[in-house]
């Protein structure tokens, strides 16, 4: 008797344990997930000016200078046009675009592509980055890059990483993005803004846990991801939304990226090795 009662309470922890599913907002609809190719996936940025799709691959360990991580190139429809475009980078994961070069922050420096070459145009570095994780262009041309393990916004100069911010105000910021005369961030569990010139902090909405990706999809609203497998939308003056939730599933939701004319989120799963679009439905 007694072994069949812990008989069925196995069965049962199993069921509830398989059972367990991934929570999907209705705002959300899927429209395609990417084939087999890509390799611990970190970052995805929508270049409009030639309409392609980058995504950064670690390959290896995030902190390991391993020459193993790739820039992959996609399409709209989430294929492939080139599997490994830009090949031995260390733990390559923020990219963003400007019309002419994309900018990739790879552990202790920030590497200057040519698009339409893929040739290595520049490097960057700074004596006290220690992890660059994002990195964004602002309106003025500007790009900054956000470092995960210290406590300094940097941006690119002329011939090496600025010091923009440095502040123990910054702690455990990752995501970053620019609109307007404003970075914004996470830092401290909070969603924050930056003025690029006059460089004043102000918290927007509190408690809204670690933000690795941020999409701004409205002037108030911003859409984040938090690598663990949550995405949220964030409305300044409203707080937090649940729209996804995949950790049950084991499933990551890292550097997220937006294409504003689909309204579609490109979602990387890091372990899982795809990456998701959504469309967005607000």
């Amino acid at each position: 008797m007694k072994t069949t009662v812990i008989t069925i309470l196995i069965v049962s922890m199993s069921l509830g344990l398989s059972a367990q599913k991934a929570f999907v907002s209705s705002k959300l609809e899927k429209v395609w997930s990417t084939p087999e190719g890509l390799n611990v996936p970190e970052s995805s940025h929508y270049n409009p000016a030639d309409r392609i799709i980058y995504v950064s691959n670690i390959v290896g360990k995030h902190d390991v200078k391993d020459g193993l991580g790739y820039i992959s190139k996609l399409n709209t429809k989430g294929e492939f046009i080139e599997k490994e475009w830009f090949k031995g980078l260390n733990a390559p994961k923020g990219v963003t675009c400007t019309k002419t070069k994309l900018y990739v922050a790879d552990i202790d420096r920030v590497l200057e592509i040519d698009l339409k070459t893929g040739k290595l145009l520049k490097t960057y570095k700074n004596s006290k980055s220690k992890s660059l994780n994002d990195v964004c262009v602002a309106d003025n041309g500007r790009v900054y890059v956000s470092d995960d393990s210290g406590d300094c916004i940097f941006y690119v100069g002329k011939d090496s990483l600025q010091v923009f911010v440095e502040s123990n105000q910054l702690e455990g910021m990752n995501g970053i993005f620019a609109s307007g005369d404003l970075l914004y961030l996470g830092s401290k569990g909070n969603f924050i803004s930056i003025n690029q010139k006059t460089r004043v902090l102000k918290i927007l909405v509190e408690k809204v846990g670690y933000l690795d990706g941020i999409e701004q999809v409205s002037p108030t609203q911003f859409v984040t991801s938090d690598w663990n497998g949550h995405v949220q939308l964030v409305e300044v003056g409203k707080g937090v939304e649940k729209l996804m939730d995949t950790s049950p599933l084991k499933i990551n939701a890292a550097d997220l990226g937006y294409i504003p004319t689909l309204k579609l989120l490109l979602i990387p799963t890091f372990l899982d090795n795809k990456v998701v679009a959504y469309k967005l439905k607000l």
